[in-house]
């Protein structure tokens, strides 16, 4: 998975990723490679602290190396002039709290990541937001109140929200963590059955043995850096 060479398949690699702060005494991610190939889902696992977080937002670009670098389709990131433009249309993020704007309705907060794509028109932009809160069985609450329903729901437009520009890179921190095991279970369908369909990547950070299972590769780490990752044929 570490390896150097380039592979048709490859969406992101990262290079020797160090990560420390308050000036270099609290380290948190000591040297970490990884390659993520398309139409691929990886599970990122480890005990609280270990740096997956951390790691998720770097490969996200939400945050910057201290050392190291990340390539997106064999261009380095920090050589980008429109990180924004890179998050907005090839990265989707689910994270554990749902971050939804509690002003907005359900539809409006899925709506947000195509406002600024003139590309996408209004007719094109409400009907997909509509429909992936149907498939995610919301239809019938997306003109509620994100404040007004309940955390499950609100976790489940946060997935819509991820996916309504079709982003080849979806990157999960814990997103089934606060939900119970039926909204989990569809969350994780959701999420995997859209890296198929767009032959993109998928990488949840989680605890759970049973959701890194549903994974094609699993990755441990522990102290910031990559212990161990495990290939698994006929991954669900």
């Amino acid at each position: 998975m570490n390896s150097l060479h380039h592979t048709p398949n490859l969406l992101l690699r990262a290079e020797n990723i160090h990560k420390a702060y308050d000036g270099g005494l609290i380290p948190a991610i000591n040297g970490v490679s990884l390659t993520l190939e398309k139409g691929k889902s990886y599970a990122l696992m480890g005990p609280s602290g270990c740096g997956k977080s951390t790691l998720l937002n770097i490969i996200g670009t939400l945050d910057f190396p201290t050392a190291g670098t990340v390539e997106y389709l064999d261009k380095r990131t920090e050589t980008l002039t429109t990180l924004h433009a890179l998050r907005r249309k090839a990265i989707g993020f689910v994270f554990q709290f749902h971050h939804l704007i509690p002003v907005l309705t359900l539809q409006e907060n899925v709506e947000l990541p195509l406002l600024a794509d003139v590309s996408t028109g209004d007719v094109l932009r409400r009907s997909k937001a509509t429909a992936l809160l149907q498939e995610l069985g919301l239809g019938h609450k997306k003109d509620e109140y994100a404040n007004r329903v309940s955390g499950g729901e609100r976790q489940r437009a946060a997935i819509a929200r991820a996916l309504i520009n079709d982003p080849l890179l979806v990157l999960a921190d814990e997103p089934t963590g606060s939900v119970d095991s039926k909204t989990a279970e569809l969350i994780l369908e959701k999420l995997l059955d859209h890296t198929r369909n767009v032959e993109g990547t998928l990488l949840i950070a989680t605890h759970d043995e049973a959701i890194a299972r549903l994974a094609d590769t699993i990755i441990r780490m522990k102290d910031g850096r990559i212990t161990h990752v495990e290939e698994r044929d006929g991954a669900a």
